[in-house]
């Protein structure tokens, strides 16, 4: 018999109450309580009603110096978390040295309160045609003459087509007009119903799939032997753009899926989502789910009752979908799996791959990382046989790589070009245009100018938050800081001279976007960057035109770089290469060379051959020559002695520390203090570990707060995790700390 219950309570993020907490489980409910329930349990000395998850049941317990309280109710009839996800959190905590409460929180869905989880619904709205065929027939007749009724002539077509449909089905048609459904309703031509959702998996579309090449079809069987063996292994699936990596893996899930295992795909933009969400529902039908954070709390809860309860095969969505609780998953593929957004940069600091890994551990199944430019970390792991290697060195379809031309843009500035575009890059693009093709302007920068210079004094226009100058935004007419989004009108005179010769410097999308606009507007000019893709839909609404021949032209940052397949595209353009060449990180050797490749990807993917021209300033730097002549391993063996001689990732592990504040001296003083903690019990200690610092961050500050950072280095991330946590401890235990936070991350990918 249940008679005691191991808790978490929900908010316990501070070290004292971050454990499980013993309660006495009432008679009531010890038939009904199951681990991984929530509930509501009176905790601390008010015995204010928290919220708590049930993470252990007990029959007997040790005899207790205090008096235990009893659970008050439950929240969830089932339970809400899997035996897996609780390994996951406990994993998490461990793994990522952060407390319960955090960790449950991202495994589970957002918008949770001590409410019963959103669940499916069960009813949906139909409608259909009023079953007097003669009353619909005499409407539809003396009507179809009239101009004003072809609206609702679709709709009754529609339906006579397809019978009973469901609302969300109908509503959802771009000829459907509510105004006109809503007249065939009140004429009671069209009937509303509610009927039982009877859920049915689709039959898997065979001929959706497309017939494999050579090394496709040894990278599927390769994927299906480990299948097979029953056995966890990551794979590197490492290919050129437009080898065809995603019909790989799309070949591999339908294998998993005919023997009833499950499957999650990551991929690290939202823009991605909507593009393979199309491909997997083409295949699999409504086997596949689509998630991502700007779908509502309460879309994204019942997506995680359906993939919990079965429902679902495939779950597609960004880094938080690696926590979707799937039964009998097998397969876990990360889509452009260098990328640095499968790192989370909020408590808990977790990276999708590792929980992917842990997760593939537990169900013997596989994690697939699927790239053209593999992170360090990834092909230093394949290097030492931790990873398998899978290669696709081939386009499909007998396309070839692009030709590849740079172009220095000193010489563009003396033979007095000053636009933003050389004089090569012009006539390629109306060369391509003519020929009715696309082009894709990659610029890494959004906004009009990256500054505002006065010509008088020298004076930058800067966020009076932040240490970084105002962007001007030529569609609002306004500045606006890119990190705390603090908005300024844009000054007539120098606020430092009163000079009326102030000027706009730099390039972002807007300028390209109105440059572009200027020369070559007859043919669609679009722009997609975070100013242009608000909203559920801005993403889709931008690429649905571009694949509709709406837009000819498209410019934007990164997220036009990543992973987009356009036949049509023959020629891309990227300005201002050079500007995370010189950032100060250790990766920006790796990040601008997978943003030049993935970038250039995009050209040639059809019957045509494309052409990529890169614009730089520094055309001798070895990245440029890498990516011209396709030199990917040469870069990976030069990068990797770097690191290796410098002492960074992947030899190595950093634990990083961030001071933050208001008070400058008070930032200073702190990390300088707490900086002779880490350097005292390194010398101490058994383990001696490279202390880098304290320094200002490479943006000093942002948000009004001053910024300090502080690097520890070591070979063992499990040792460095521990010394790291117990120098901060030790910290806190002797020191006052107030008017700053302090922040820690291991292996940050930005160090900002």
């Amino acid at each position: 018999m249940i008679n005691y219950a191991g808790i978490i309570i929900e908010f316990a993020t501070v070290s004292e109450i971050d454990r499980p907490f013993t309660y006495i489980v009432p008679d009531s409910l010890k038939n009904k309580l199951k681990i991984g329930q929530r509930v509501k349990v009176p905790f601390g000395r008010g015995s204010r009603q928290q919220i708590g998850y049930v993470v252990s049941l007990m029959e007997n317990i040790e005899p207790q110096k205090y008096r235990l309280k009893a659970i008050g109710e439950l929240i969830d009839e089932e339970p809400l978390l899997t035996s897996e996800q609780l390994e996951i959190v406990q994993f998490v905590v461990r793994y990522y040295g952060t407390s319960y409460a955090a960790a449950f929180d991202v495994v589970l869905p957002p918008g949770l309160k001590d409410n019963p989880i959103s669940k499916a619904p069960t009813h949906e709205k139909v409608y259909k045609l009023n079953e007097d065929a003669l009353k619909v027939k005499i409407y539809y007749e003396s009507n179809k003459h009239k101009q004003s009724f072809k609206k609702q002539q679709w709709i009754i077509d529609y339906l006579r087509e397809h019978g009973s449909v469901s609302a969300k089905s109908l509503e959802n048609q771009e000829e459907m007009s509510k105004s006109s459904l809503k007249t065939l309703i009140q004429k009671a031509i069209v009937e509303i119903y509610e009927e039982e959702i009877i859920w049915v998996d689709d039959p898997i579309c065979y001929n959706a799939f497309k017939m494999l090449n050579d090394e496709q079809q040894a990278a599927v069987d390769y994927m299906q032997a480990i299948e097979e063996a029953n056995v966890y292994r990551t794979v590197l699936l490492q290919g050129v753009t437009g080898s065809g990596k995603t019909e790989v893996f799309l070949h591999a899930i339908k294998n998993i899926l005919e023997k009833g295992g499950t499957a999650l795909v990551l991929v690290p933009e939202i823009a991605l989502t909507s593009q393979t969400l199309a491909r997997f529902e083409e295949r699999f039908g409504n086997r596949v789910a689509l998630t991502h954070s700007r779908m509502n709390a309460k879309e994204r809860q019942r997506i995680y009752m359906r993939a919990k309860a079965g429902e679902l095969s495939i779950v597609i969505g960004p880094r938080s979908a690696v926590f979707m609780p799937l039964p009998n998953l097998k397969l876990i593929v990360i889509d452009e799996a260098h990328d640095s957004s499968y790192k989370s940069e909020v408590d808990p600091k977790y990276h999708a791959i590792d929980i992917a890994k842990e997760r593939m551990r537990y169900h013997l199944g596989q994690v697939l990382l699927a790239t053209a430019t593999p992170s360090m970390e990834t092909y230093y792991e394949v290097q030492n046989g931790a990873y398998d290697l899978l290669r696709l060195d081939k386009r499909i379809g007998g396309a070839t790589l692009p030709e590849v031309d740079i172009v220095d843009m000193r010489l563009e500035l003396s033979n007095g070009n000053h636009t933003v575009l050389s004089k090569k890059l012009y006539s390629a693009i109306e060369a391509t245009l003519k020929q009715d093709k696309q082009v894709m302007l990659l610029i890494n920068r959004r906004g009009h100018s990256t500054f505002i210079n006065c010509r008088s004094c020298g004076y930058v226009l800067k966020c009076e938050h932040c240490d970084v100058s105002l962007t001007y935004h030529s569609s609002t007419q306004s500045l606006q800081c890119h990190y705390c989004g603090k908005t300024e009108p844009v000054p007539e005179v120098c606020p430092q001279c009163g000079s009326r010769h102030i000027r706009y410097f730099g390039s972002g999308t807007e300028k390209v976007e109105a440059y572009i606009n200027e020369c070559f507007g007859e043919y669609g000019v679009g722009r997609m960057d975070t100013d242009t893709t608000t909203g559920k839909e801005g993403h889709r609404k931008i690429l649905d035109a571009f694949r509709r021949r709406e837009i000819n032209v498209l410019i934007g940052t990164q997220m036009i770089a990543k992973g987009h397949d356009f036949p049509e595209v023959t020629l891309v353009g990227i300005l201002s290469a050079d500007a995370s060449l010189f950032m100060q990180d250790f990766r920006s050797n790796e990040r601008t060379y997978q943003l030049l490749t993935q970038a250039m990807g995009r050209a040639g993917r059809g019957e045509n051959k494309g052409k990529v021209i890169i614009q730089t300033y520094n055309p001798e730097h070895f990245i440029m020559d890498v990516v011209k002549y396709n030199k990917g391993e040469l870069f990976y063996e030069q990068e990797l002695a770097n690191r290796k001689c410098m002492g960074y990732p992947p030899y190595t592990h950093i634990f990083s520390v961030l001071v933050v504040g208001t008070d400058e001296g008070q930032v200073i003083r702190t990390i300088h203090l707490m900086t002779q903690y880490f350097r005292y019990y390194s010398d101490r200690g058994q383990n001696h570990f490279r202390v880098i610092g304290p320094s200002s961050g490479v943006i000093s500050k942002i948000g009004d707060e001053y910024r300090w950072r502080l690097l520890v280095i070591g070979d063992k991330r499990d040792k460095l995790l521990i010394y790291g946590k117990y120098c901060l401890n030790k910290f806190y235990a002797n020191e006052t700390v107030s008017g700053v936070k302090i922040q820690w991350d291991m292996n940050p990918q930005a160090m900002i």
